[in-house]
């Protein structure tokens, strides 16, 4: 039975006139001060989900998860903030037990690895942050009623709001399992490279973005924009992923990727241009290729091959592959047309390319 007395006592405003909410709340479990505490965040229709997507309650203020990981408190707050998130008065809880336990482990990464497990957690945090927003994307795509904008109605909302939130650990144990996946796929890899323990490596760089992009968007809805990006990002990875390479970020409407040798490149580059699902949807894609030394770190690479290969693809015609010089003596089954010099930003002498292309499709 609901407490209505108590309910009224602690805060909660309209209680009565907010029955059906209340009561499936009730029904959830929930207590009295844990609804109380929603409502004066202005989130009592959203306490079911809430609590559901939480890693746990906050049981910890900074000041108390520094002294049980016996580090300063404003090594604690550095580390939100470097994971993207807001750090509250340092005597509020905030943290879960969850929260710490993930503290602790980059404390005893930082103690082994140095460091470079500081910017391994500022990745960590950009990439929940996309993950977060590209799952924000799609439920407001696909689940209007979790928005109460939409619905005027806090029980509907609830009711929605808690259906969708409870896929959120199962999405946490989906990550865990990716993640190991991909951790193998990468160690081998890297061990396909040349270079050693380093930063450094010796490896393919190329870019690909679509031509007539900015046509479509003035003629498409937001809707098919979606689609289609969403499909070009899915055809892109199955491509370099088949041909052996690794994507390592979309850019808009365009993608980077690196492969181990100038052959993988190349072929991936090619299926790319060819795709036949971009073709269909009467898109053009164009390909930049560079090799050699670069620096890979934090889950990203930089250095002369990779603006080299960034501005060929900006050099480069619909349906065309401009390659680095270093490349073609590697391709012995490709045809390399010689391209006029070409002054590219960022470069003080005229770059020489070619255009790359299957000798078998002359």
């Amino acid at each position: 039975m609901v407490d209505w007395e108590a309910l009224e006592a602690a805060g909660i405003a309209d209680a009565r006139e907010r029955a059906g909410l209340v009561e499936y709340l009730n029904d959830l479990g929930f207590t009295v001060e844990q609804m109380a505490d929603a409502d004066r965040r202005g989130r009592l229709f959203g306490l079911a989900g809430d609590e559901v997507g939480r890693s746990g309650p906050p049981i910890y203020s900074f000041q108390a998860a520094a002294e049980a990981l016996g580090v300063p408190v404003c090594e604690v707050e550095r580390a939100w903030t470097m994971l993207g998130l807001s750090v509250a008065n340092s005597d509020t809880p905030a943290l879960s037990q969850a929260d710490v336990d993930g503290l602790a482990t980059w404390i005893e990464m930082r103690s082994y690895l140095g460091e470079p497990v500081d910017g391994f957690l500022r990745v960590l945090g950009a990439t929940m942050a996309r993950l977060a927003e590209a799952e924000s994307s799609m439920i407001r795509l696909t689940e209007p009623n979790v928005w109460l904008g939409h619905t005027q109605s806090e029980l509907r909302t609830a009711r929605a709001w808690r259906s969708v939130a409870e896929y959120i650990p199962r999405i946490g144990a989906m990550i865990d399992a990716v993640h190991r996946q991909h951790q193998v796929s990468h160690r081998t890899f890297l061990e396909g490279l040349e270079g050693g323990p380093s930063a450094s490596i010796v490896c393919g760089v190329g870019f690909a973005d679509l031509t007539g992009f900015t046509t479509l968007t003035q003629v498409l809805t937001a809707a098919e924009l979606a689609a289609l990006l969403t499909e070009f990002g899915g055809s892109v990875a199955d491509v370099v992923h088949a041909d052996g390479g690794r994507v390592v970020k979309f850019i808009g409407d365009a993608v980077m990727w690196v492969s181990s040798t100038p052959q993988l490149l190349a072929k991936a580059a090619v299926d790319l241009v060819n795709h036949p699902k971009a073709r269909a949807a009467g898109l053009q894609v164009r390909a930049g290729l560079a090799h050699g030394e670069v620096l890979a770190i934090n889950g990203d690479y930089f250095g002369t091959p990779v603006n080299l290969a960034a501005r060929l693809v900006d050099a480069a015609a619909p349906n065309q592959i401009l390659a680095a010089a270093e490349i073609c003596p590697s391709l012995p089954g490709w045809e390399a047309v010689l391209q006029e010099p070409l002054t590219l930003k960022g470069f003080d002498e005229p770059i020489t390319a070619y255009e790359l292309r299957l000798a078998s499709n002359r």
